[in-house]
């Protein structure tokens, strides 16, 4: 049973990383895809990680033979995991029915799997020579490394939608500055922003967070990201693109493509509906609430996040001392 178990569970990750591939982001795990994003890495990061990972795991465990028992059983631990947190995931970004079959498969594998192999005992007879095992781990790694390297994936987190109504009139959403401050001192969730970008949830909740209203062609945008965020800053800035509405260019200019920001989580509104929102705008969110909204004083919103972020971190490393 041993065997079997861990047989079948490398056959599953060559296939979930197949899928993976093939499939985008309707494959894969939308936890990865949120901590892809919450780390400051492009969304297709975490995607080829993880099928090199599937990949090479599933090498080792066919490498290994019988000695494979305890990975087998670690393996079938983040399965188990990853399907858990998958479904947490798609149940507060309020997915659709279809998206749970994806967790739903990813815990049945992996409490199967867990289950036969921890019951079962390992099988001493026909033990797979140490150096054979070896050099099959060893190929296996490289297998996934250069998997993960080379795979293209199509991952696309943003919401897309319709520009026009049913009436055939753009879609109209208001992100003003006044509506902003309408929601100062309110939790994220009871705002509106999160219809629209639900990544946001995530992003505000642990630390002071400064999020960035921009246009590529505004100046003023340019001017914010050069003079404030240049440089890394103690607390998390995420800069939100505002893109045009359907069917409108932007206007040529000789400014740089995108603004430049040292370390930022960059994210967009949905293409397609016209958004009303002042460019640049700058909203600050401590405990997931919002905190200040500025459109010129940006240096009293940078000020006052900077320092919570500092007090939060102090705090948490004297903790961190006392426990020790």
């Amino acid at each position: 049973m041993t065997n079997a178990a861990r047989i079948s569970l490398a056959i599953f990750l060559v296939a979930a990383a197949f899928t993976m591939a093939i499939a985008g982001d309707a494959a894969i795990p939308a936890w990865i895809i949120g901590l892809s994003i919450k780390s400051g890495f492009v969304p297709d990061f975490g995607a080829r990680i993880t099928i090199g990972m599937a990949a090479a795991f599933a090498g080792i465990l066919l490498a290994l033979g019988r000695r494979g028992r305890v990975p087998a059983i670690l393996v079938a631990g983040l399965v188990l995991f990853s399907g858990v947190a998958d479904l947490s995931a798609s149940i507060s970004l309020e997915e659709g029915s279809a998206r749970f079959v994806r967790p739903a498969v990813q815990i049945l594998i992996g409490l199967v799997a867990l289950t036969t192999l921890l019951r079962a005992q390992p099988d001493p007879r026909r033990l797979r020579h140490p150096l054979m095992a070896g050099f099959g781990v060893i190929v296996a790694l490289l297998i996934g490394s250069a998997i993960a390297a080379n795979v293209e994936v199509t991952v696309d987190p943003f919401p897309t939608a319709s520009g026009r109504g049913t009436d055939g009139r753009y879609l109209v959403h208001d992100l003003t500055a006044s509506l902003w401050e309408s929601w100062v001192g309110l939790p994220i969730e009871e705002t509106e922003i999160l219809e629209y970008l639900p990544q946001l949830r995530a992003l505000v909740l642990d630390q002071p967070t400064l999020v960035a209203f921009y246009r590529p062609n505004c100046g003023s945008c340019h001017d914010l990201f050069d003079g404030f965020f240049s440089e890394r800053l103690p607390v998390r800035v995420v800069a939100v693109q505002v893109p045009p509405a359907d069917g409108v260019e932007l206007t040529e200019s000789d400014l740089p493509d995108d603004v430049y920001c040292a370390d930022c989580v960059k994210l967009a509104l949905p293409e397609g509906p016209v958004w009303l929102v002042e460019s640049p705008l700058l909203v600050e969110f401590v405990d997931g609430k919002v905190a200040c909204v500025s459109t010129e004083d940006f240096q009293r919103c940078v000020d006052d996040a900077s320092t919570k972020a500092v007090a939060q971190f102090a705090e948490e490393e004297s903790r961190i001392i006392k426990s020790e």
